[in-house]
């Protein structure tokens, strides 16, 4: 008999966990653009700030501090050339994140880190620091994926990157990216 009420608590607690999940991320969405693709919860709005150089996505709730960039470039490269794009367009936005943390007054730690993105290892750095005494972080991946550098932040504090580890994870291993469709010859 206790075994049946482990049981039944155990799966009580999964449930609501599951349902205080979908609560939290709503239902899911997919982003489909320019050959970019990838899912995210449907309470998350995205801010499409896309150019001629790339697309340039931010996911944020009005009510999180919480965000996920996304800069996809919209060249095309070999794996080769991905030092020469980190030097051109990855470092420099490393290099505004760390300032950015410090004219917010806060003394920001870089230190290398890995993820994966679209099933492909991702070299990064986590930024870390404490404003007004809440630890945060901005983590921040590149990978080549489908030829294009794709780049993505986690950025916001510690608690709340915790408990929307499941939207961060959503995002960066649903991307895909199409081949560009030939145009016929004539």
């Amino acid at each position: 008999m206790k075994l049946v009420r482990i049981t039944f608590q155990v799966k009580l607690v999964l449930l609501l966990v599951c349902v205080g999940t979908h609560a939290q991320t709503g239902s899911p969405k997919q982003f489909s653009k320019d050959g970019l693709t990838f899912d995210y919860p449907g309470d998350w709005v995205i801010q499409d700030d896309s150019n001629q150089d790339g697309q340039s996505l931010a996911l944020a709730r009005a009510d999180l501090d919480v965000s996920i960039t996304l800069f996809v470039h919209r060249g095309r490269i070999t794996p080769d050339k991905l030092p020469d794009a980190k030097k051109a367009f990855i470092d420099p936005y490393v290099d505004a994140r760390m300032k950015q943390f410090i004219q917010s007054g806060a003394t920001p730690q870089q230190a290398p880190d890995t993820s994966e993105i679209a099933g492909q290892k991702a070299d990064g750095v986590a930024i870390t620091a404490s404003l007004g005494g809440i630890p945060g972080s901005a983590r921040i991946y590149w990978a080549l994926v489908g030829q294009r550098v794709v780049v993505l932040t986690y950025f916001g504090p510690d608690k709340q990157q915790k408990q929307f580890a499941g939207v961060w994870d959503t995002v960066r291993n649903s991307i895909k990216i199409e081949a560009p469709k030939s145009k016929p010859k004539p």
